[in-house]
């Protein structure tokens, strides 16, 4: 390229639509170009990908020991400059942008012996320090988001949906701060008016994952939202098979006993393949 003054951060294969992984010639990602690259690249899928092999680098060094200040100031910056962008009118960009690599994702990038445990204690522990860290920023989009949305007919439209979707991303890194009592009750709060004024099935079930998995001081609305759903249900399948999923993949400690309770429940049968997937399939996914 000829004529580029100063520094330069490549952001390669703008527009290219193959699934294509590439690897860098030293074996290393440069974490300040990765940085740079998710906080400010405007091809939207180059800037979910070098987000996401940032925040794969955070949690694995997580794994090993503990996150190192330099990756988390990384990390920080691409999270923060991506969740204040008020230019873009991509919501769904932004809010794929912010989201953590799944423990699925991650299992696939190790060689060798996969341990679960360590995984999910180590992304949980990036998505909390996340939470924390940018906790009045998330509750601003969340309520502007929210005041946007207010007496709007729901829409399928990508501009509603990626607005429903952003919104609910920060629902739930806000509902992951709920350590305290007093945490687990705001929690709790918001996610039920999130579920009691949701419009339409993405919404609700969003609040419903964040409720299934309070405990503490949370536990009361957990249960009576899940009593909700089922009631609303009326019995029809499909929906009934989310409400089985959603508390199979609950992040709860007794939640083996909880999915072995499920399993006598007068709505499950092992004879019907994708309600025993719901429940048991979710689970063992989980």
């Amino acid at each position: 390229f000829d004529g580029l003054k100063g520094d330069v951060v490549p952001s390669i294969l703008r527009q290219f639509s193959a699934p294509v992984k590439l690897t860098p010639a030293s074996g290393e990602e440069n974490l300040e170009d990765l940085a740079f690259l998710a906080a400010r690249d405007t091809d939207g899928f180059n800037k979910w990908d070098a987000g996401q092999k940032l925040y794969t680098v955070a949690i694995f060094e997580q794994m090993a020991a503990e996150m190192s200040t330099t990756t988390y100031n990384y990390v920080k910056e691409a999270f923060g400059r991506t969740l204040q962008d008020e230019t873009s009118t991509d919501f769904s960009i932004i809010s794929y942008a912010l989201m953590l690599p799944s423990e699925g994702t991650l299992q696939e990038l190790i060689d060798g012996v996969v341990d679960p445990i360590a995984i999910k204690k180590a992304r949980g522990t990036l998505k909390k320090a996340l939470a924390r860290e940018f906790r009045s920023e998330l509750q601003k989009r969340y309520d502007d988001l929210t005041k946007a949305m207010e007496g709007d007919e729901f829409k399928v439209d990508a501009d509603s949906i990626g607005r429903r979707r952003l919104r609910n991303v920060c629902l739930d890194y806000l509902c992951s701060i709920k350590e305290t009592a007093e945490e687990q009750k705001n929690a709790a709060a918001l996610a039920m008016v999130h579920f009691e004024s949701a419009t339409g099935m993405t919404d609700r079930m969003a609040a419903l994952s964040c409720l299934a998995s309070m405990d503490g001081e949370g536990a009361s609305a957990r249960d009576k939202a899940l009593k909700t759903f089922y009631d609303d249900a009326n019995g029809d399948a499909l929906v009934l098979n989310k409400w089985f999923t959603v508390q199979a993949m609950a992040d709860l400690p007794d939640v083996l006993d909880r999915v072995k309770e499920l399993t006598k429940h007068p709505d499950f049968t092992m004879k019907n393949p994708n309600r025993c997937r719901s429940l048991l399939g979710a689970f063992t996914m989980n």
